[in-house]
């Protein structure tokens, strides 16, 4: 069941005042080749359906990260 308040007109533009920012560390992530980390994806997939087209170019770029979208959720493949 998704939670309503996340979807609230509040939480939406919380999220799209984050987009920027968020976007900048995706480009400084793709730029150094530096994973930003499960938990910044994640958050950024889960919260940011706009940011989903990013990350997964992001991941097909950098299998290396260990992260796959499975079935719409972005998972952990390395241990």
């Amino acid at each position: 069941m998704q939670n309503p308040e996340k979807w609230s007109h509040e939480a939406i533009v919380a999220k799209s005042n984050m987009r920027p920012e968020r976007m900048q560390k995706l480009k400084v992530a793709a730029n150094s080749l530096q994973n930003p980390g499960f938990k910044f994806l994640y958050q950024c997939w889960d919260d940011d359906p706009a940011l989903q087209i990013v990350i997964k170019k992001l991941l097909a770029k950098f299998p290396q990260w260990g992260v796959a979208i499975v079935d719409g959720v972005l998972v952990r493949t390395l241990a």
